[in-house]
């Protein structure tokens, strides 16, 4: 139980200076001052000039947070108990695709990779790139079973 509670302390540590480091470099909204001025054009005033906001920089684990996971799930000596560590590692830490095949690459049993990655879909900051999940699964049948559980316009090739 202390590997867990160690776990969740180092991930919740990490998650929040990583939230303080992205809040500091947040963009300033809207343009600044010295550029909000009106623009006339042929005699009329143009009051729908914006300027587009970037996105949020997305945040996501860093490699030492993946290293610890990767390390507390080697030592687990059964599915079940690698199955408990992972999910609460997804759920505190934003890790990201090819992170989470690692981490589904520690399980011995290819349906215990599959919950996990079906599991673990909804917390992961670049899902668009589930497709990438091929490789860590050795049957196609499992990944079928992945994909149509995390896309709903997927189907069986």
């Amino acid at each position: 139980m202390k590997k867990y509670l160690l776990l969740v302390l180092i991930c919740l540590t990490s998650l929040g200076v990583m939230a303080q480091r992205t809040s500091n470099q947040r963009p300033p909204q809207g343009p600044p001052p010295s550029a909000q001025h009106d623009h006339h054009h042929d005699g009329h005033h143009d009051s729908h000039h914006h300027h587009p906001t970037p996105p949020a920089p997305v945040v996501t684990a860093t490699a030492e947070q993946l290293q610890l996971a990767l390390q507390v799930l080697d030592k687990q000596s059964y599915d079940d108990k690698r199955m408990e560590v992972a999910k609460l590692c997804v759920v505190l830490c934003p890790f990201t695709v090819r992170d989470l095949g690692r981490m589904a690459g520690r399980f011995t049993m290819e349906d215990r990779k599959v919950d996990f990655l079906i599991f673990a879909h909804k917390y992961c900051p670049d899902r668009e790139n589930y497709y990438l999940l091929r490789d860590v699964l050795r049957y196609r049948s499992d990944y079928d079973k992945l994909m149509e559980a995390v896309d709903p316009n997927y189907r069986r090739r």
